[in-house]
């Protein structure tokens, strides 16, 4: 088996020459057929991995979460299985991944919403919102500290958002705080959104959480830290396969 590493160079930045070289030396004992790929501008994962799409290679994506999705939607349809090296802000599928299975390569679920695949989580509100947040990304604030400024930020702001979501025929529809369509158990840089998620069950789980006071969403927030949140009145918990979503 051929490996191919990509090094997220956008967020690793100083690092990326450090990582090339424990790259190099471990494949060199371990006696490993590899390549080693920087992303860049001129040179993104998207066409790193059309050089090898047809190579039967584990591709593996150094970096966060956000450099995995990019890296799954450049290897659908070829090949290729994905890897990753969890070197990102959260690592939450790295998290549930941890939790779900043992070592070696392992069949889970893909979700896909109009052209784009995820295999973790996707959020709709204030999460999303929360995600946009440049804090998430800064090199300044410690990482354990960046989602929850963030938080902090958006819940003094947020006002709510207007849905809705058509699940196996039946119309929800309302103010919402959040939206989560989870199929790992963790997101947010270790929230526990899915408790009882699981990588290859064939089932989402859906978060339905309404519009609700300030006060109120930081309770939720800090629920959601233990994955206590699933009893509080502000949300429903729907277990399905197929969702449609309109705002």
């Amino acid at each position: 088996m051929n490996y191919v590493f990509i090094i997220n160079s956008f967020s690793l930045k100083k690092e990326t020459n450090k990582i090339k070289s424990k790259l190099i030396n471990v494949c060199e004992k371990l006696n490993l057929n590899y390549e080693i790929e920087i992303n860049s501008n001129s040179n993104p994962t998207e066409k790193i991995v059309k050089k090898y799409h047809d190579s039967h290679s584990i591709i593996v994506c150094i970096g966060g979460d956000g450099t995995i999705n990019r890296t799954l939607n450049s290897i659908i349809g070829t090949s290729n299985v994905l890897g990753y090296v969890p070197l990102g802000t959260g690592n939450d599928f790295y998290k549930t991944n941890k939790e779900t299975f043992k070592n070696g390569i392992n069949e889970i679920d893909l979700i896909k919403i109009n052209d784009k695949y995820f295999i973790n989580t996707a959020c709709f509100g204030i999460d999303a919102d929360i995600g946009a947040e440049e804090i998430v990304h800064s090199s300044i604030i410690p990482k354990s500290q960046r989602y929850s400024l963030a938080a902090i930020k958006n819940i003094v702001k947020f006002k709510g958002k207007k849905f809705k979501i058509c699940i196996n025929g039946k119309e929800y529809k309302d103010d919402y705080t959040t939206i989560v369509i989870a199929n790992g158990k963790y997101y947010g840089g270790g929230f526990m959104v899915a408790p009882s998620a699981l990588l290859d069950d064939g089932i989402v789980e859906v978060y339905l959480a309404k519009k609700m006071p300030k006060l109120r969403m930081i309770k939720l927030f800090k629920d959601l830290k233990n994955g206590n949140h699933e009893n509080d009145k502000y949300v429903k918990k729907l277990e399905q396969m197929r969702l449609e979503l309109n705002h």
